[in-house]
């Protein structure tokens, strides 16, 4: 099982470790991989009926359970999976949630699923069930009798399975219906991709189709490590124990059916149609129904003469895509095959279906794929997981603790595959994002269990970072001897549990060589060796010129920008920011006005650490601005221009997160801000029209130190930031406390609560020329002149007409409102402020989804408020509707409703109460996710 990963965007500790059970309480003393090596069997027969009216299974299973183990058996750990689906309490719900997904959490009762009506016999007497402590999809099956070394008992039981809408790798889709085509985000091939709000099934359902995957009881692992009891995980796959399977499948006549292993006869009634199949030596069984279904049927000759049938499945609508669907198939076997060892089984099939996400999924004999791409994706695909065949379906490892044993591996294959038949991939961009990982501090080794990846690092390090080991193996090896190797490992564990000190062994053990120092690597973070200059990428710009070893890469672009004094602007962006990321970064952006006709700009420099321990990241940096900020004419017709430029040199601390997976960050941050504005406030008047005119005047210099204490969760379910901001110049102090909670609704949306206190202070004497009033906190809008950290960008900072003049900036109370002609209304002081602003998204049915408007409501008080004869009401507020553009860049506040202090004063102003009028607008910039579409921006 593998991603698409699209390219726009020590060995003897972790990797030798024994693999931990999740509950170790069960394990036997002896319990290490000291002991030696035995494998269980368990051979099944399954009877199930599919009732499509309920969507829902039953069945009867025996087992045979053969006990090869040198010791004394007194139960069995029973995986029961469909129970992932149960609720939104179980170790699968928890998981994608932590992988930034709701749509289980918030998934109706109808679209969860469940299995029950388990009632066990053991050899005919009744075995007592227990929960397992932990995970509501695993029961601990109490022997009757205690199972000695060598013996056999056999397990039956009745089962009843509601199905899951396929939010991960089974259940049943609708097709033609939101449903289908919402996907759930499961992980599981080379494409991520996800759906955060839960399917809505039509009123009337359309026809379903099914995948039956993980869906009867199947007994855990018992190896010479113990017993290996898992939760079903979406990110992480499954450690089953060999066998013979013979199952017999019984649906309503009009489905198709795909199915693990061979076809070996069907019976028909009037409404139902039985499919029997058998297929010896594997360790799972899935099926495919569709009413859709068509088949394209093909044989297959192995290099040993024998040959096997080779099945598509695929919907009329993806016909044309899976036309050379068995081309696809009889290729990636015969690649496989004389690479590795020859196909072992009888019969190959891909099945085109829906299914959590986009992608696909491996079992024994057969693939689920769901990929809407080229014909180059599909293949690939195909190839990827048809692939797993050996490095799942026979070499038979325990995935969900080693990983990169089986997709790390797989993938490596998958690259020789692609370099054979499309030779101009490209996969710097893969091998980029490794590197950065490991330059950043952020990467995991290799030997993760895949539960304790992150999300991105499980494809990044299992995946990729594995193929690329491996390559670095066959290149120390030479190919000849690497493929002979590895040949040799399948030959030896095939339809076995290997571990990774079994397959160094014989890698090790055929090459001749010591191969101590690359063995080591599994175990380890960082870059693989070596890590040349060519590795380095840039982003996609317009062109690049090669620099230094350290630098690497000079990348330009054109750039533009625009405010109503310098007008147009035209210059270039200038940086280094590349893949992985070089220790000092910078940018420039030099910009001519070309009303202004001065140089204006931006730029940065910067030095990032990542220290080995107590910080995650160490940023030091001293940035810069310029631009103009007003303009006016003297009294000889001149133009004049006021502006400012800052330079604000700044070091943030990013405290190490000690779980890998935890999504918390906590970062403290000083800056010092070191300003010279220039402002048209000196007028003289001119005696031949007795007007006033602005004369030019001199830059003043001011400094603000500001410190920054910030705690976030960016969890996709109610994540939340605080803010505690600590200012202070030469004559006062400011504290801000902001408190950000977002709730999310069940069906898509949420609720923004923001919460915002300040404290306003003097330093020593005040002067009495001085105003403060810019920088004291406030309820209503605030305007461009009052950002005096110039931290926003403004169309007109100064601007008091026109469409410019009613941008205003998220900041302070953010009552959006703007009272210019009303200073004794904009709930400011210079002592205390306080509100409180909630923002929500509408109801489908009022709104489309297309339509980005929301609800919003702020409301505030301030000290003045409370003194005696107030000029305001106690509590001003502000609510209406506003659209949310660009994901929080750019927003329109409209507001309806507001404290009858304003709609009194708005009405001595008839030219100012007009709908237009009292609207406003902010635009952010600093919400913009420049690392997510540029990669490693820091901006």
């Amino acid at each position: 099982m593998k991603q698409l990963i699209l390219l726009l965007s020590a060995f003897a500790g972790p990797f030798l470790a024994p693999a931990q059970s999740p509950d170790s309480g069960a394990l036997p003393p002896a319990g290490s991989p000291n002991r030696p090596y035995f494998q269980q069997r368990v051979d099944y027969r399954i009877e199930v009926t599919l009732d499509d009216k309920n969507r829902s299974l039953d069945g009867f299973i025996t087992l045979q359970y053969t006990n090869h183990s040198p010791d004394t058996l007194s139960f069995i750990w029973m995986h029961c999976w469909p129970n992932a689906y149960k609720n939104d309490r179980s170790a699968f719900s928890e998981q994608l949630l932590g992988n930034g997904r709701t749509d289980f959490y918030f998934s109706t009762q109808q679209q969860r699923g469940y299995i029950n009506r388990l009632d066990f016999r053991v050899d005919g007497l009744e075995a007592r069930m227990e929960d397992h402590p932990q995970y509501i999809d695993v029961i601990k099956v109490i022997l009757p009798r205690p199972l000695p070394p060598e013996g056999h008992v056999t397990l039956t039981t009745p089962f009843h399975v509601r199905l899951p809408f396929n939010f991960s790798r089974g259940g049943y889709t609708l097709s033609g219906s939101r449903a289908a085509l919402s996907g759930s985000g499961a992980a599981l091939a080379r494409r991520p991709g996800s759906s955060l709000r839960a399917p809505v099934e039509p009123v009337a359902p359309p026809l379903a189709s099914y995948q039956i995957t993980q869906w009867y009881p199947k007994p855990a692992v018992y190896d010479n490590r113990g017993w290996h009891p898992l939760p079903y995980l979406d990110q992480g796959e499954f450690y089953s124990e060999f066998g013979d399977f013979d199952v017999r499948i019984t649906v309503p006549k009009a489905f198709v059916v795909a199915a693990t292993g061979r076809l070996t006869d069907s019976s028909l009634t009037a409404s139902t149609r039985t499919l029997h199949y058998e297929q010896s030596r594997i360790h799972d069984f899935a099926w495919f129904a569709d009413r859709r279904f068509l088949t394209r049927h093909d044989t297959l000759q192995l290099p040993s003469g024998r040959i096997i049938d080779v099945y598509a499945y695929y919907t009329p609508r993806e016909a044309r895509a899976w036309s050379k669907s068995t081309d696809y198939i009889k290729r990636a076997v015969l690649f496989r095959s004389a690479l590795i060892g020859e196909y072992p089984f009888d019969v190959v099939t891909a099945v085109q279906t829906k299914m959590g996400s986009t992608g696909g999924m491996e079992y024994p004999t057969i693939t689920a794929i769901n990929l809407d791409g080229t014909p180059k994706d599909l293949d690939l695909t195909i190839e990827h997981e048809v692939g797993h065949n050996w490095f799942y379906a026979v070499l038979g490892s325990n995935e969900r603790r080693y990983p990169w044993m089986d997709e790390g591996i797989n993938t490596y294959y998958d690259d020789r595959y692609e370099a054979l038949y499309y030779p101009a991939a490209d996969n710097s961009r893969v091998i980029a994002d490794i590197d950065t990982r490991a330059v950043e501090h952020t990467d995991q080794p290799m030997a993760t269990a895949s539960e304790d990846f992150t999300e991105s690092n499980y494809y990044n390090i299992a995946y990729n970072k594995t193929a690329a080991w491996m390559r670095m193996l066959q290149d120390s090896l030479g190919v000849p001897l690497f493929d002979s190797c590895m040949r040799t490992y399948f030959r030896t564990w095939q339809f076995k549990h290997p571990y990774p000190e079994d397959f160094r062994s014989v890698i090790k053990r055929t090459s001749k060589r010591c191969l101590d120092t690359l063995f080591s690597l599994p175990g380890k973070t960082g870059a693989l060796p070596p890590m040349p200059a060519h590795r380095r990428i840039r982003p996609a710009l317009v062109f690049s010129l090669e620099h230094t070893d350290s630098v690497q890469y000079l990348s330009f672009s054109p750039a533009f920008s625009y405010n109503i004094y310098d007008r147009v602007m035209v210059g270039a962006l200038i940086h280094n920011f590349n893949l992985p990321p070089a220790p000092w970064q910078f940018f420039l952006l030099p910009l001519y006005a070309t009303n202004s006709r001065q140089l204006n700009g931006a730029g940065a420099l910067m030095r990032t650490f990542y220290p080995d321990d107590g910080l995650q990241k160490v940023r030091v940096m001293v940035g810069g601005a310029r631009f103009s900020s007003d303009s006016g004419v003297d009294s000889n017709g001149h133009r004049l221009f006021g502006g400012y430029y800052k330079i604000a040199p700044s070091i943030r601390l990013v405290l190490k997160n000690g779980v890998a997976r935890s999504t918390v960050e906590r970062s403290v941050e000083w800056k010092t801000f070191l300003i010279g504005e220039k402002n048209l406030d000196n007028y003289v008047l001119k005696s031949t029209d007795s007007l006033a005119y602005p004369t030019a005047g001199k830059y003043r210099f001011r400094y603000l130190n500001q410190l920054s204490l910030q705690i976030r969760d960016d969890r996709v379910l109610y994540p939340y930031k605080a803010l505690l901001q600590l200012q202070q110049a030469s004559h006062f102090y400011r504290a801000d406390l902001v408190l950000d909670y977002f709730f999310n609704y069940a069906k898509g949306g949420g609720l923004d609560f923001r919460l915002f206190g300040s404290k306003f202070g003097y330093l020593g004497s005040r002067y009495a020329g001085e105003d403060l009033t810019r920088y004291e906190p406030k309820l209503t809008g605030v305007r461009g002149n009052e950002d005096y950290t110039y931290s926003n960008w403004f169309i007109g900072r100064n601007a008091f007409d026109g469409g410019p003049s009613q941008q205003i900036m998220d900041r302070d109370g953010n009552l959006p409102l703007r009272t210019d002609l009303f200073q004794d209304l904009q709930g400011r002081s210079d002592n205390w402020v306080a509100a409180v602003n909630f923002r929500s998204t509408l109801p489908r049915a009022l709104v489309p989804e297309w339509l980005p408007v929301k609800a919003f409501f702020n409301a505030g008080t301030y000290a003045g408020a409370w003194s005696d004869n107030p000029a305001t009401s106690r509590f001003l507020y502000a609510g209406g509707f506003e659209l949310d553009l660009a994901a929080d860049v750019i927003r329109v506040y409209i507001p309806l409703v507001y404290s009858s202090d304003f709609s009194s004063q708005l009405k001595t102003v008839p030219d100012q109460n007009t709908f237009l009028k009292k609207l406003s607008f902010s635009i952010s910039l600093q919400n913009i996710d420049f690392r997510k579409l540029f990669g490693n921006m820091p901006f």
